[in-house]
C-alpha cells in the first residue's frame, strides 16, 4: 500500500503543485488589476468633481446673462 501511495503522489504532485501555483499568480494578479481599477475610479471622480466645478460657474453666468437680457417669451 505505501508504493501504491508513494506512486500516487508522484504523479499527483507536480499537478498539485501547479494548480497551486496558477492559483496564487491569478491571485496576485487580480490583486493589482484592482488597485489600477481603483486608483482608475479615484482619478475619473477627481475629474468628475473639477468638472463639476467649472460647470457651476458656467451655470451661474449664463444665469447672470440672462437676467441682463431683455427678452421676454
Amino acid at each position: 500500500m505505501d508504493a501504491s501511495l508513494a506512486q500516487y503522489f508522484l504523479t499527483q504532485g507536480p499537478f498539485a503543485v501547479l494548480f497551486v501555483w496558477l492559483f496564487y499568480s491569478s491571485r496576485k494578479e487580480s490583486q493589482e488589476r484592482e488597485k489600477q481599477l481603483y486608483q482608475t475610479i479615484d482619478d475619473q471622480n477627481e475629474i468628475i468633481k473639477r468638472f463639476s466645478t467649472k460647470y457651476d460657474i458656467i451655470i451661474t453666468k449664463l444665469d447672470d446673462m440672462e437676467e441682463r437680457l431683455p427678452f421676454k417669451e
